[in-house]
């Protein structure tokens, strides 16, 4: 019989490997893409962001509904047994076809209340993604619940790359907003088509609720939860869209779509690992928060140099591969760049209440969220794209103490064990950027805008490393020992 010993050991092997696996191909595809990205945005107006933004708004309310949290309870149930993995998978499918026809019914009132008439087609176009994700959402899980993240990340990676270099040929040939909606298709339909082949799946013919009503019950918890989350997440854009016009919200989209790069390249894979992971420790509570724990230190660690790190290079690194043409996102992109650190740990908070079985505490915290957040986007709005910034500093890390404090409390946590484990990253972070400020005033002022972008990463790095090599040198064994096991 295997032991706790060796089934810790296992799982934590698993989870490591899945770390590695993930963040590799992460990085990769984050290489391609955001040279694609920065090729691309030379090519394309910020009206033409401004408009896809308005699509992606839009889309992305869908896309949260698409499948009732079903994912979520494939992932988290201990038993699964194939008659409910059918059922759900059935669900699934049939849950986006009907939500593909709701967008594509509902296009030209998102248009009208927009004012762009072009976003209907837009719109109809994009929604093809719903289909190919309704296909694919059942393997995808499969692979996230059995921790094969090896295989996960080779087909996400194929899938971006896919559609980074189809965005780019339609770029150059054209296309305009259109690159960017084709590049997308690419990339979901390529992604999804490989999620099966390494994790093959088809449903039965017979279909009952019954069987998965439990399951039913437990995702519809965690899809109210994302929709709130959604609200609050996306509200920004449908606010930008409507009061600031295609033009600036072109601006805000790319700003964000910078700011938000450790999130959504790197926080997002930790949560993704970390979900199976903490259900399968759901019912050792000391394991559970251990675990947890070692987590938000990690994201820490690897973000917030990161996020200064974009923060001290904006001035230069925008007009140097993006042209003048993007200056007025520079404000911008540094607060949120801060805001970002508070997106980072808060994310962490769904998936260890959804873990422990309490989903219903993601739900009170994101209609908190959703509460407070538009209302702080439309008083910003009125003072143009670097008020409408500055309300997510307002509002974004105040709620964000107040929603970690109670889930924290699910697992009886304490806010003071949650920043006592960040308290070396915090310090190692200001220890860079005073670093790097004090570096730029006095030597770097006079040298030429590459040179001085390039010296400024060097510098944030070397202090970076120079403070746990000086002060906490456990960081450098602990990072060792991961890359070994790996």
């Amino acid at each position: 019989m295997e032991t706790l010993q060796a089934r810790q050991m296992s799982l934590r092997s698993r989870v490591v490997s899945g770390v590695f696996w993930l963040g590799a191909t992460k990085a990769l595809g984050q290489v391609i893409s955001w040279g694609t990205t920065i090729y691309v945005a030379r090519l394309l107006s910020p009206d033409d962001y401004g408009l896809m933004g308005m699509a992606g708004a839009f889309l992305g309310f869908i896309v949260v509904m698409n499948e009732l949290g079903l994912g979520s309870a494939i992932v988290q149930k201990k038993e699964l047994s194939e008659e409910e993995l059918s059922n759900i998978g059935s669900v699934v499918i049939l849950i986006n076809a009907a939500l593909y026809g709701v967008s594509f019914l509902s296009a030209p009132w998102i248009a009208r209340f927009f004012g762009e008439p072009r976003l209907t087609e837009v719109i109809r176009t994009l929604s093809l993604v719903l289909i190919f994700s309704g296909m694919g959402a059942t393997s995808f899980h499969m692979l996230t619940r059995k921790i094969i993240f090896k295989k996960r990340s080779q087909a996400e990676l194929i899938g971006n790359v896919s559609g980074a270099v189809s965005t780019l040929l339609f770029a150059v040939n054209g296309l305009g907003v259109w690159s960017l909606v084709y590049g997308n298709i690419v990339l979901e339909l390529t992604k999804n088509l490989f999620f099966y082949i390494f994790s093959p799946w088809k449903p039965k013919l017979r279909l009952s609720l019954s069987k998965v009503k439990g399951v039913i019950h437990f995702g519809l918890k965690v899809a109210v939860a994302r929709l709130l989350w959604y609200f609050y997440s996306n509200a920004d854009f449908w606010i930008a869209g409507k009061l600031l016009g295609k033009t600036l919200l072109g601006y805000y989209a790319m700003a964000f779509q910078f700011a938000s790069v450790p999130n959504d390249k790197i926080v997002s894979f930790v949560t993704q690992v970390s979900l199976p992971a903490l259900s399968q420790v759901q019912g050792d509570l000391k394991l559970l928060k251990r675990y947890f724990l070692k987590i938000i230190r990690l994201i820490a660690f690897v973000t917030f140099p990161i996020f200064w790190g974009i923060f001290l290079v904006a001035d230069d690194a925008i007009v140097l591969f993006l042209t003048e043409k993007w200056s007025p996102i520079i404000l911008p992109l540094k607060i949120l760049c801060v805001v970002s650190m508070f997106r980072a740990l808060n994310a962490m908070n769904a998936p260890l209440v959804i873990a422990k079985g309490r989903p219903g505490i993601s739900v009170a915290t994101n209609l908190l969220f959703a509460l407070t957040l538009p209302f702080a986007f439309f008083i910003g709005s009125f003072y143009g794209l670097e008020g409408f910034s500055y309300s997510w500093l307002a509002a974004f890390p105040a709620l964000s103490l107040i929603t970690t404090y109670v889930s924290l409390r699910a697992v009886e946590l304490s806010l003071f064990d949650y920043f006592n484990e960040l308290k070396p990253i915090l310090l190692a972070t200001l220890f860079m950027v005073l670093g790097v400020i004090l570096i730029q005033k006095t030597l770097l002022s006079e040298f030429s805008r590459p040179a001085r972008f390039s010296a400024t990463c060097l510098a944030g790095m070397g202090f970076y490393a120079l403070y746990y090599f000086l002060f906490y040198r456990d960081m450098f064994s602990e990072a060792k020992a991961i890359l070994v096991r790996s």
